[in-house]
């Protein structure tokens, strides 16, 4: 079998040849024939067995006057074939012919060596995870892997509510803020406060936070807005959703400095309906605010890295007990860390040694546990109001305590924590412990946080907020890319119209998104849809004519911008439009999904939560963490973050994602075979 190769390819070896240094010698070398033409060889190669045959390139020397073309070849040849060669015509170059390619990687092969390298990191975090020194500081270290899982403690955050992220697993969530009744129970929490004290009560081995008792069946009840405001009705409704729905701890990290006889009638009721009732004392050197202040609540104070009372932290005969306050690493957007401070971070630290104690006996009073919590709590200097929670002594005197509890004969000097308290100065000095901030900018935008932050390796704060409010935005109604009118921004998997059914490859749509957001909302160097696999022209071109350098959707990016550093430049709009494909990855696992049991969708939000087909929510985590690696990394995202998300937090059977396969397989150009078993699991 000959081929001749093209003249181009013949003078490009030709220079390689020379600037190897090869030089032929044309002088006679014995034992071998003079020079040949090229034809001679190769019909002595055809006359050669082809056993085991490979591709040759065969070259003769270009002395003869011959056609160029017709002194290189390919030939198929044994290799022996080709050895003989060599010896019987000295002037004639023989190689195999060897596969060349461009000095770049393929694209599925790099992605491979990142997420090989992002998941070895992952492992490595959790053999280097040391606790937080606040988890220390209350002698909590490692006693939640150590609870009694059969008896998990139901615990509700009534808060901004709270994000699913990978590190924290919810039983559950509710909305109770009307106008932001569409948002995704994936970036529910507008604001990073209620993600953040979730970390701290149960944060797991998946994520950076490891908190207090990761068992509890953790509830998000958000009752305050993306100012962390709420009216007084609000709480009282989540307060009352907790009693109907046998709540054992609530956890309220808000206060307000006006009492009111309904909340007061709300909790008491929730405290003869044996919920136990943690709030904060409040952060402005004041009088403890309300509902900490309530007899029937249990306040908190927040101490510092030397275990003294801050000087922030309000005080009064109402506390009754203190937990670290200042210099806090939390779960932040998106699955980072955040270090802040303030009595509503120390709240959840009680919150989460009391379900420790709840869990050993679900049948005790919440009166027991609170008692035992103030019975072991570790003096503090200069402090006679509260003590310091101290988790391990509170289990240890447990057993006597009860005994004595039972008799009425409890003497609280038996029981007295002589243990004194730690100090952590080594924190107050550390560069990882800068403070950070939740408060929100005066012109309403998602400026949440600012300073202290570590999250997919930024720690620019501003991009997070950025990044978290492109992640709400196609939810809002004011946006003009809502799921009703335009679901290719949804994870959807069609779109009806007049004239028929138009399929949405959603995989495809999520990585036009993030091409977008690289080139900051250009579509200019992508090359149309068919620089997309997968997509078709009518969804392409629904896509790109939402979104430009000057908006997305229907809102101007001068407007979406304005009150970040810098405004409306290339940077800003790449982190806000990968939010919103970001929104795509969650709305994924949202939208277009069966739950098998019922053989009926599930959608959100409303009756949807965490808890119904939770295992999907698992697979949605993955994959955002994976996409913003992929940010960080400026990789745009596709087929292969599902496979390694599916890969990596295994389906348990429970869902049906559809079309994910057929999107899979169109986007990838066809899956590998270690890849597809994975998504026609995911598809059924």
């Amino acid at each position: 079998m000959r081929k001749v190769v093209k003249r181009v390819v013949v003078g490009t070896v030709a220079v390689a040849l020379f600037f190897s240094g090869i030089v032929i010698d044309k002088g006679t070398i014995q034992g071998r024939k003079k020079p040949t033409k090229l034809v001679d060889v190769l019909e002595k190669a055809e006359d050669e067995p082809k056993k085991n045959s490979k591709e040759y390139v065969v070259m003769a020397p270009l002395a003869y006057g011959d056609d160029l073309g017709d002194n290189v070849a390919t030939v198929e040849m044994s290799k022996n074939t080709a050895e003989d060669l060599k010896e019987t015509y000295y002037d004639i170059i023989i190689e195999e012919n060897i596969l060349l390619s461009a000095n770049t990687k393929d694209k599925k092969a790099e992605m491979r060596e990142l997420y090989e390298q992002w998941e070895k990191e992952e492992t490595e975090k959790k053999k280097r995870t040391e606790p937080e020194w606040s988890v220390e500081a209350i002698n909590a270290d490692g006693l939640g892997e150590e609870a009694n899982v059969y008896q998990k403690v139901k615990v509700a955050v009534l808060d901004s509510g709270v994000d699913i992220v990978q590190g924290i697993d919810l039983a559950g969530t509710v909305n109770l803020v009307p106008e932001e009744k569409e948002i995704s129970p994936m970036f529910l929490d507008l604001t990073g406060h209620g993600t953040g004290i979730a970390s701290i009560i149960a944060g797991n081995d998946e994520g950076y936070i490891q908190g207090v008792n990761p068992n509890v069946d953790l509830y998000s009840v958000k009752v305050l807005d993306e100012e962390n405001k709420a009216p007084l009705s609000r709480i009282i409704e989540g307060i009352y959703w907790c009693i109907e729905n046998d709540i054992n701890i609530i956890n309220m990290s808000f206060g307000t400095s006006t009492y009111s006889r309904a909340l007061e009638k709300a909790v008491q009721d929730a405290y003869n309906a044996n919920i136990l009732i943690v709030g904060a004392a409040g952060n402005n050197g004041g009088n403890v605010e309300y509902p900490a202040a309530f007899e029937e609540v249990m306040a908190v104070a927040a101490t510092n890295t030397s275990s003294e009372i801050s000087d922030f932290s309000n005080l009064g005969e109402e506390l009754e007990v203190a937990a670290p306050g200042e210099k806090v690493k939390v779960t932040g957007f998106f699955g980072g860390t955040i270090v802040t401070h303030g009595t509503s971070i120390a709240v959840p630290f009680v919150t989460g040694v009391a379900s420790l104690l709840w869990e050993k006996d679900l049948g005790k009073s919440n009166e027991f546990i609170r008692d035992l919590i103030n019975c072991s709590e570790r003096s503090i200097e200069g402090s006679e109001e509260c003590g310091l929670v101290d988790a391990k002594y509170a289990l240890e005197i447990y057993d006597d305590y009860e005994k004595n509890y039972k008799s009425n004969q409890n003497d609280v000097k038996k029981f007295k924590n002589e243990e004194p308290v730690d100090t952590f100065e080594a924190v107050e000095n550390d560069n990882a412990y800068v403070e950070g901030r939740w408060a929100c900018t005066e012109n309403g935008h998602l400026g949440t946080i600012s300073g202290g932050v570590s999250f997919a390796g930024i720690t620019d704060a501003n991009l997070i907020n950025i990044l978290k409010a492109g992640a709400v935005y196609p939810d809002k109604p004011e946006s003009g890319i809502t799921g009703d009118v335009y679901p290719e921004f949804h994870g959807n998997w069609f779109r009806d119209t007049a004239s028929g059914r138009v399929y949405i490859n959603y995989i495809s749509c999520y990585e036009l998104m993030t091409e977008l957001a690289l080139n900051g909302g250009s579509s200019s160097g992508i090359g149309g849809y068919t620089g997309i696999l997968g997509i078709n022209s009518t969804t392409y071109n629904r896509i790109v004519s939402k979104v430009s350098t000057s908006q997305v959707g229907s809102q101007s990016f001068s407007n979406l911008l304005a009150g970040y550093p810098g405004g409306n430049n290339a940077t800003n709009r790449k982190y806000f439009l990968w939010g919103c494909a970001m929104h795509m990855l969650g709305d994924t696992f949202a939208h277009s999904t069966i739950n098998k049991a019922t053989n009926t969708d599930i959608a959100h939000p409303g009756a949807d939560d965490p808890g119904t087909v939770p295992n999907r929510y698992t697979v949605a985590k993955k994959l955002v963490a994976y996409g913003l690696r992929c940010l960080s990394n400026n990789s745009f995202g596709d087929y292969f973050q599902f496979y390694q998300a599916l890969k990596y937090a295994p389906h348990d059977g429970t869902w049906i994602k559809k079309k994910l396969l057929e999107y899979a397989e169109s986007n990838s150009g066809g899956l590998d075979s270690g890849q597809r078993p994975y998504f026609v699991k995911a598809s059924n």
